[in-house]
């Protein structure tokens, strides 16, 4: 199971988290609205959720779209399936990064479900695309 986490979250991330992680910055950077980027995030966790595909590949990044694959997909939702449906958003905290002459807002959100608990990190692009998904 954790082995299985683990290459997921490495194929969600590809191309994607070494800039994250490198260019994390303390707060929301300009021109993200935190409200906006809450109420999104919390979209994307509801559509997890629902296994809405459809409505999940509507909200990726051109570069979401090639690494969220169908495989890769099927094995997010399974890791879901394993931790249940979700009961609450517990908290969601914002911050930014910058990838090249990029600059993401970020929401870490941690989220109870039926069987346990999991942290979303949550990267959108300046115009609100799911840019960055990892499950923890």
């Amino acid at each position: 199971m954790k082995q299985a986490r683990r290459l997921i979250s490495l194929i969600l991330l590809i191309g994607f988290s070494l800039g994250l992680l490198a260019g994390c910055a303390a707060k929301l950077p300009e021109g993200y609205d935190e409200a906006v980027v809450k109420s999104e995030a919390d979209k994307v966790i509801m559509v997890l959720d629902a296994r809405d595909v459809d409505q999940l590949t509507a909200m990726l990044t051109d570069q979401m779209k090639l690494g969220l694959t169908e495989e890769v997909k099927a094995q997010v939702f399974a890791i879901l399936d394993d931790f249940g449906p979700v009961q609450e958003i517990v908290e969601m905290k914002t911050t930014g990064s910058t990838e090249g002459e990029i600059t993401y807002g970020v929401v870490v959100a941690r989220v109870k479900h039926a069987n346990g608990e999991l942290t979303y990190t949550i990267s959108f692009d300046p115009q609100m695309r799911l840019a960055g998904l990892f499950l923890q």
